[in-house]
């Protein structure tokens, strides 16, 4: 707000009346301007303008109600002169901060400057379980865990209201004191280097960092699978995560916070184990989780129990259900937040992506008939619907959508049925690598003609060299990924440096951004205990990472996709789409970012 003596600075009063209220005193606390008769019913004020010239250069900004009751934001700065130090200070009417009542406000003073219940009681003149009330209501109005949490989100957002409670003092040396010793202290304390207290099927690591001095560090949890399916997957992330861990220590930190990451391994599709290793990470007061591709049947109650907490929580799942329960519930999973599209725009992709083949002439198809084979847990009859109708906008035939189970698909009954329809091209969604194998021997075992086009899997780094030649013209897309483009080259140039090899397109991407995301929001707001506004920088920032820009613009707090929700391709990662070309996926579209053409495969053989 204000600053020198010659800045003059007006408040808006109820009712759009306007009136200065300012006042400004010089090294011999001589008061050279001012709104007399204001200053004259709050002579309080003067005082403290006349004593922070003693105190030196500062700006100091509270809350005081004047005599009338009326609730006013003040500034008090203090500057050099050729004169010697002056001191402005300007009053403009205000509401209490975060929706508190009055009361509140003064309990929350009072948390602020250490005052336990009973001494609060005493000051307001209430009973303690009264006072109990008022902070579980402060509690959930700031979003703090805590009330060390609550005090330093008041310190840090000079909330405090004076004259403080006797308890301090009523001053503005009381008022400098208090924000001073609270700067820090005030945070949670950090827990142990050392901790081998992980929940039961799981470990905890922390990367190796140095120490900034005076800043307690930034606690940052994840939750990733230690074995199953999904392994794969779960190393490129955490080493994509490591590496953007890193490079913010050795720049000193964010803010001169060091990053500390708490990684918590959870074994096999266990609701148990991933339920406590949210409570893990919630016990030791984390200000983010970022949460790894966990099983679609479990991962809704992980949210849930993390939104509890109130803290950040960013992840790369694809399940229509989650973006549609923070849809549903903005008050409690607003905290949710989900770096992708759905996979419902796997489909609308697909048949884009085969208009774009057969426009182009790069493909002349044996019919028009499809089939889709969807995810159990991520379909519903609507999907169906309008995925019928989409295709038959562009002339396509969708003759069957059959939902198959993530694992343990009965693969020769369903290829048989997809044998049956003689569909041109095939769209097969699943995520484990095992399942799509499976799929793909059977598709050469029945001599199919098809075109075959699955989604994400992929990405997992070394995808190709374990398939073998059974992925080869295999079509495959990505709602997000890299580009190829100098902000992805950089990236993986870092990883192949750190791990000696291929990152993948994906998930290794995905947490690298995810963790700088988190980053530039800390930074922005410099309270990592602050989670309400760490999340309002979230929603509002545009972040451009080695996957591309995240714009959390879509539904359900998701980022935007490109051209699905937008066609400004700043705001929203592209619809990749791949072909395994002589064992290696290249980009055919994007046109505009394409590597390769399309290159029709030769029939399926036993060969």
């Amino acid at each position: 707000m204000g600053t020198g003596p010659g800045r003059r600075m007006r408040a808006v009063a109820g009712g759009g009346a306007e009136f200065q209220a300012r006042v400004v005193v010089d090294a011999g606390r001589r008061v050279l301007t001012g709104d007399a008769a204001f200053f004259t019913r709050n002579r309080p004020l003067v005082d403290h303008a006349r004593r922070a010239t003693a105190e030196g250069p500062a700006v100091l900004r509270y809350y005081w109600r004047s005599a009338d009751g009326v609730l006013f934001r003040v500034t008090v700065e203090t500057s050099d002169t050729e004169r010697g130090p002056v001191s402005g200070l300007h009053a403009e009417r205000s509401e209490p901060p975060w929706g508190l009542t009055s009361r509140e406000h003064e309990a929350l003073t009072c948390v602020a400057v250490g005052m336990t219940n009973p001494e609060i009681a005493g000051h307001l003149g209430c009973a303690a379980r009264t006072v109990a009330t008022h902070v579980e209501h402060i509690l959930a109005k700031l979003g703090a865990p805590s009330r060390a949490a609550a005090a330093a989100l008041a310190v840090a957002e000079d909330a405090l209201l004076a004259p403080l409670p006797r308890w301090a003092g009523s001053g503005i040396t009381a008022v400098a004191r208090v924000t001073r010793d609270q700067d820090d202290a005030a945070e949670p304390a950090p827990p142990p280097t050392t901790d081998r207290s992980g929940p039961p099927s799981g470990t905890v690591r922390r990367s190796p960092t140095t120490r900034s001095a005076g800043r307690r560090p930034i606690r940052l949890g994840a939750i990733y699978p230690l074995d199953g399916p999904r392994r794969f997957d779960a190393l490129a992330m955490r080493r994509g995560a490591a590496i953007a861990v890193d490079e913010l220590n050795a720049r000193g930190g964010i803010g001169g916070r060091r990053l500390d990451h708490l990684v918590t391994e959870v074994s096999g599709d266990s609701d148990a184990d991933l339920l406590a290793a949210v409570d893990h990470l919630r016990a030791h007061n984390v200000d983010a989780i970022t949460l790894g591709n966990v099983s679609p049947r479990h991962h809704l109650g992980a949210i849930t129990l993390a939104a509890e907490y109130r803290a950040p929580l960013i992840h790369s799942m694809v399940s229509p259900d989650i973006t549609e329960h923070v849809y549903d519930n903005p008050g409690v999973l607003g905290q949710t937040f989900q770096v992708c599209a759905t996979e419902t725009a796997y489909l609308s992709g697909f048949v884009r992506t085969l208009d774009l083949l057969t426009g182009s002439g790069q493909w002349n198809p044996p019919n028009r008939r499809l089939v889709a084979l969807v995810r159990e847990g991520g379909h519903d009859a609507g999907h169906g619907v309008v995925l019928d109708e989409l295709a038959a906008t562009h002339g396509w035939d969708l003759v069957t959508v059959l939902p198959i189970p993530d694992t343990g698909v009965p693969w020769p009954d369903v290829v048989a049925s997809v044998q049956r329809d003689d569909p041109a091209a095939v769209f097969v969604c699943t995520y484990v690598e095992e399942e799509l194998r499976r799929f793909l021997q059977e598709m050469r075992k029945a001599r199919s003609r098809s075109l075959v086009h699955t989604v994400w899997t992929p990405t997992i780094p070394h995808f190709e060299d374990r398939m073998g030649g059974l992925a080869e013209g295999l079509l495959w897309s990505t709602v997000i990924g890299t580009y190829g483009d100098p902000v992805s080259a950089r990236f993986m140039h870092r990883y192949r440096r750190a791990f000696g090899e291929e990152p993948g397109s994906g998930s290794a991407a995905i947490h690298y951004d995810m963790i700088h995301m988190l980053a530039g929001a800390w930074a922005a707001v410099d309270r990592p205990w602050d989670f309400g506004a760490v999340v309002r920088s979230l929603r509002e920032t545009v972040h451009r990472g080695a996957a591309g820009p995240y714009y959390f613009g879509g539904r359900g707090q998701r980022a935007l996709a490109y051209p699905d929700d937008t066609w400004d391709a700043s705001l929203a990662h592209a619809h990749l789409v791949h072909q395994v070309q002589g064992g290696r996926s290249q980009v055919i579209a994007p046109v505009e970012i394409a590597q390769r053409r399309f290159q029709p495969p030769a029939v399926a053989s036993d060969g």
